[in-house]
C-alpha cells in the first residue's frame, strides 16, 4: 500500500526513518545502528520491510555535502546514487539535503517542550535562525527570512579553523596541533570531547565521550574540567556564528553531544563565551540562545520540507 513520504535522518553512526503522518510529522519512527547494515540502501530495505510501508516519495537528510545525486557520507563508508535509491524503491520522487539543512527546516516547527533556554531573552526577534550541533561531526546551518517565508542554507562550517582565546587554553590547543590542523569539528564533536579531555589531562587513559558525560554528571573533577571548557569553546562557536548571519533569531544548539550533556552544559560558561565577542557584545546580548530537546529534529525537518514541496 502506498503511503506517505518516507523520511530519514541518516548519520555518521545511527540512522533514522519515519513516514510523514496525517498531520504531516514524522510518525512511526525507527532508529537503526549503522555497523547493524551494509549500506544505506540495506537500512531502507529493513525500515521498509519492518513497516510494511510503500511510501510515494522520499526526503533524507544526510550527513555529507550534498552536490548532486552521487552522495558520498563524511564520516560513514557509505556512497550511493539517487537514482539507485529511486528505482529500487519505485520512489517517484526522491531528494537528498544535508542532516543540518534538514535540522534549520525544523526550527519553526518547534514548540517550548522542544527547547531549554540557555541564556538571553525568552523569545527571539525576527531573522536569521542558525543551527549546530556536535555529534559524530558538527553541523551547521542557517534559515534566512525569504520572501513570506523562510530558505534553508546548508554549510560546512565545521570544518573551519579553530584556536584558543585565552591563556589557559593554549597548552591544549598546542597538544591538538600535533595532531592534524585544529577545525571547530576537531573538537566540538563527540571525538572532539575526548580528544579535548586527552589534551586538557595528558598522560591520563583515554575516555570514550559517554564516559566523559557521565563521570561529570557523576563530580568527577577532571571530567568536570573537560565539561566545562567545552561548554566555553561551544558558545564561543555559537556565538561566532551568531555574528556570520546577524542570527537575531536565535541561535539553537542539537546534536548527540549537546543532548547528552543536557543539563549539564554550563549555562553560565556557555552564555558568557557566547557573548564575549567585542565590540558586538550588546547585540548579542539579545540573542537567545537554546538547546533542542526534541528527539528527532531531523526527521521533523524532513517532513517540513516535504509539506513545502506538496504545498
Amino acid at each position: 500500500m502506498s503511503e506517505g513520504v518516507l523520511l530519514g535522518d541518516i548519520g555518521g553512526t545511527s540512522s533514522r526513518f519515519a513516514l510523514t503522518g496525517d498531520d504531516g510529522r514524522p510518525t512511526q519512527v525507527r532508529a537503526i545502528d549503522n555497523d547493524d547494515v551494509a549500506s544505506l540502501e540495506a537500512g531502507i530495505a529493513r525500515y521498509l520491510d519492518a513497516t510494511g510501508a510503500r511510501p510515494r516519495a522520499a526526503v533524507l537528510a544526510v550527513a555529507a555535502a550534498i552536490r548532486g545525486p552521487d552522495i558520498a557520507m563524511t564520516n560513514r563508508a557509505w556512497r550511493f546514487h539517487l537514482d539507485d535509491l529511486k528505482a529500487r524503491f519505485g520512489f517517484a520522487h526522491i531528494r537528498a539535503i544535508n542532516d543540518f539543512e534538514a535540522q534549520a527546516w525544523a526550527l519553526p516547527w518547534l514548540g517550548p517542550d522542544d527547547l531549554h533556554r540557555i541564556g538571553g531573552p525568552s523569545e527571539p526577534a525576527p531573522g536569521p535562525k542558525v543551527v549546530f550541533g556536535p555529534g559524530t561531526g558538527l553541523g551547521v546551518a542557517a534559515l534566512v527570512p525569504h520572501d513570506r517565508g523562510w530558505r534553508a542554507v546548508a554549510s560546512e562550517g565545521g570544518h573551519v579553523s579553530f584556536g584558543p582565546a585565552a591563556d589557559d587554553e593554549q597548552p591544549v590547543f598546542e597538544r591538538l596541533r600535533t595532531q592534524q590542523c585544529v577545525t571547530a569539528e576537531w573538537v566540538l564533536s563527540g571525538p572532539g570531547l575526548a580528544r579535548l579531555h586527552a589534551a586538557l589531562h595528558p598522560g591520563t587513559a583515554s575516555l570514550a565521550p559517554e564516559a566523559i558525560v557521565k563521570a561529570a554528571q557523576a563530580g568527577d573533577t577532571a571530567a568536570t574540567a573537560t565539561t566545562r571548557l567545552f561548554a566555553r569553546l561551544i558558545g564561543r562557536f555559537a556565538g561566532d556564528l551568531a555574528l556570520m548571519f546577524k542570527a537575531t533569531g536565535g541561535v539553537y544548539v542539537s546534536g548527540g553531544v549537546g543532548q547528552a550533556l543536557g543539563a549539564g552544559l554550563d549555562e553560565k560558561i556557555f552564555r558568557a563565551a557566547f557573548e564575549a565577542h567585542p565590540p558586538y557584545q550588546a547585540l548579542l546580548a539579545e540573542i537567545p540562545t537554546h538547546l533542542i530537546t526534541h528527539p528527532q529534529p531531523g526527521l521533523l525537518g524532513c517532513a517540513a520540507l516535504a509539506r513545502a514541496a506538496s504545498s
